[in-house]
C-alpha cells in the first residue's frame, strides 16, 4: 500500500497531479475540489505531499487491470474516503469525480440529510443521493463543520433554480465554501426581493459586506 507520496510538482492536469521523485513520475487522481486548491497554492517544481489510496481499475473488456493512485492534501480527507466508498454502487472512480467541493461540506450535507446538495454533484442523482445519507448518515459527523446553512432541506427551504446558480458562482468563481454561499444567497432573498439577474444579486451580497 502507498499511503504518502512526497515529492515536487511536475505538472497539474484536468484530474491529477503529476509528482516527480527522484526521476520517476508518479500520476496522482485528485478529486475536482483539492485540484482547485491546488491550482492557487502550487507551481511545476513546488514541494507536495500526498496522502494516497492505492486500487485497481478494469480495463476495457474486464482484462488489464490497471493500479491508480488516488491523492488527498489532508490525511483525514483520505479517511474520509475510506468510508464514503463503502456505499454500494459508490466505486473509486464515481466517488472521486462527485468530490466537487469539500469534505466538510458534504460530510454536513449528509448529515443534515440535504437530499439537494447531494444530488447536483457529477455523477450523483437522486437515487444515489439517497443511498448515500441512508448509509452514512451519523457517520459523518467528526468530519462535518458547525457551521450550519440556514437551508433546512425542507421543500419551502431548498433553493430556486435561480438561488442554485448564484450559489454556483460564488463556490466556483469567488472561492466561498458551500454553506457561506447559501448563507449568502439567504441573506438577500426576502420575500420582497426582486431582482432581475443572478449578477445582481451577487453585487448586492457584496454591497451589504462592505457596509
Amino acid at each position: 500500500m502507498i499511503s504518502k507520496i512526497s515529492g515536487n510538482v511536475d505538472a497539474i492536469t484536468e484530474t491529477s497531479v503529476i509528482v516527480e521523485i527522484s526521476g520517476l513520475y508518479f500520476e496522482v487522481l485528485m478529486p475536482p475540489y483539492a485540484l482547485d486548491r491546488i491550482n492557487n497554492s502550487h507551481q511545476p517544481g513546488d514541494e507536495i505531499l500526498l496522502f494516497t489510496k492505492l486500487y485497481i481499475e478494469a480495463g476495457l473488456g474486464g482484462t488489464n487491470m490497471i493500479p491508480r493512485l488516488i491523492g488527498f492534501l489532508e490525511e483525514s480527507d483520505s479517511r474520509f474516503f475510506e468510508i464514503y466508498t463503502t456505499v454500494k454502487g459508490l466505486g473509486e472512480k464515481k466517488a472521486l469525480k462527485s468530490l466537487a467541493v469539500s469534505i466538510s461540506d458534504l460530510a454536513n450535507a449528509v448529515e443534515n440529510s440535504e437530499v439537494y446538495k447531494l444530488k447536483n454533484l457529477p455523477g450523483i442523482g437522486g437515487r444515489m443521493a439517497d443511498k448515500i445519507i441512508a448509509e452514512l448518515k451519523g457517520k459523518l459527523s467528526g468530519f462535518a463543520t458547525e457551521e450550519v446553512s440556514e437551508y433546512t432541506g425542507d421543500a419551502a427551504s431548498v433553493p430556486t433554480e435561480f438561488e442554485q446558480e448564484a450559489i454556483e458562482i460564488l463556490i466556483a468563481q469567488l472561492g466561498f465554501r458551500r454553506v457561506e454561499a447559501e448563507n449568502m444567497i439567504r441573506s438577500v432573498m426576502k420575500p420582497e426581493s426582486k431582482f432581475e439577474s443572478v449578477e445582481e444579486i451577487i453585487q448586492v451580497i457584496f454591497q451589504n459586506r462592505s457596509e
